[in-house]
């Protein structure tokens, strides 16, 4: 049987280092990684016309929302015109391609609380520049989706995905470097921001496996929730985190911390992914378990080099 080539934007990041293995188990796939910047319009042509990619998934992004609001001229040029890139592209080689656009659940921003769950019906509202830059570059894969006799766009819309290897950054490793680090020193208190807003959270592997599913089954021009469909407080998150910890460690809210324009409640409708044959199999806790778990063993290791 002849081999599908996918080509991976974004491979070296969070979820492609849980994605190409997912992949690689995949006997029919050859997969390929794009090498160089999505906006830089000659590599992405070389690298399109070298591989004559079957498949693209497209995760390469800013995908830091403090960074977004800091610098959005740069996040506008990564998640817009290297999309747009990637489309054009694809659609002037004039061979037949099947995208996965990863966008994010931050595009539909701040909704009507009674409507929840979020579904893909809903009309987007974002609130920061990532969110912007996001459902601009969706606007694109609909359009070459629609107009392109080559190039068929499935848009992928993840909500917050969490696992080992995420950058300190981002929430839940960072409050668990805090614990940790309070933890081994003996400090009592730790840096948060809001804690009452609610998010949806999944192992980044149940995303993953959403990606494969929709290379696979995803119709062309559609959008898809990625999302466990269950709510849990930042909150909740940090308790179940300080919990595993052992210790009695409280929380000091500081301001900077604290995002201006946060939606205050999330969580989505996955019943459009579930139709096509997905389904989540990790829990929370033992989700947040592993990855504090992992973040403590490498912070010992990391003393006992010191």
């Amino acid at each position: 049987m002849k081999k599908k080539h996918i080509l991976v934007t974004g491979a070296s990041g969070f979820v492609g280092s849980y994605l190409l293995p997912a992949l690689e188990s995949h006997a029919e796939f050859e997969i390929h990684c794009f090498q160089g910047d999505i906006r830089d319009r000659k590599a992405v042509t070389k690298n399109l016309e070298d591989i004559q990619p079957d498949t693209l998934i497209h995760l390469a992004a800013q995908a830091f929302v403090p960074m977004a609001i800091e610098n959005p001229w740069e996040t506008e040029e990564i998640n817009v015109g290297g999309t747009l890139n990637l489309l054009e592209t694809l659609h002037r080689l004039q061979r037949p391609c099947k995208m996965l656009y990863v966008s994010s659940a931050d595009v539909y921003g701040k909704q009507n609380l009674s409507l929840l769950p979020l579904q893909e019906s809903f009309l987007p509202n974002p609130v920061n520049p990532y969110a912007g830059s996001k459902l601009a570059a969706e606007s694109y894969c609909r359009q070459y989706a629609q107009y392109s006799p080559y190039v068929s766009v499935v848009i992928a819309r993840p909500f917050n995905h969490i696992g080992i290897g995420q950058r300190k950054e981002f929430v839940i490793p960072n409050f668990c470097w805090q614990i940790i680090e309070a933890k081994h020193s003996g400090k009592k208190n730790i840096a948060v921001g809001d804690l009452e807003p609610t998010r949806d959270f999944s192992h980044v592997e149940d995303i993953v496996n959403g990606y494969i599913t929709l290379v696979e089954k995803g119709q062309s021009g559609e959008i898809y929730n990625i999302c466990s469909g269950e709510e849990r407080s930042i909150r909740y998150m940090l308790e179940e985190l300080v919990r595993l910890s052992g210790q009695d460690i409280r929380f000091e809210v500081d301001s900077k911390r604290v995002r201006a324009s946060e939606t205050s409640k999330v969580y989505g409708d996955n019943s459009k992914l579930k139709n096509l044959g997905w389904k989540n199999k990790h829990s929370l806790s033992e989700t947040l378990k592993q990855i504090y778990n992992h973040l403590e063993s490498e912070f010992l290791k990391s003393k006992q080099t010191d």
